[in-house]
């Protein structure tokens, strides 16, 4: 769990808000300014269709910002002044930014 806790705080820029190391698992938490994200070690992780989505002021910017922090990224597409893309975490969750291009 540390590299998905070091990738939502160095790359996605996420502020720690509580940490609770319990015998059977670990909770994690971030501050995202309007809600928190809660990070739950599993005893069997999968993988499923589920997706964190994050909407932000401008998607171009997130873009730029990952492209820069070495993420290898699609091409951004800008639909009607929208736009979102896809990343996978390093314990391959979907996130997804949206938002104004």
């Amino acid at each position: 769990m540390k590299s998905v806790i070091a990738f939502y705080r160095d790359v996605v820029g996420l502020t720690p808000d509580e940490d609770q190391p319990f015998p059977e698992h670990r909770f994690f938490r971030f501050d995202t300014g309007e809600c928190k994200l809660c990070l739950h070690s599993a005893s069997k992780p999968n993988e499923g269709r589920q997706k964190i989505g994050f909407h932000v002021e401008s998607v171009s910017a997130v873009h730029q910002d990952l492209k820069a922090k070495g993420l290898r990224l699609r091409p951004l597409e800008n639909e009607d002044g929208l736009a979102c893309f896809d990343i996978r975490d390093p314990e391959k969750n979907r996130i997804q930014f949206w938002g104004k291009y």
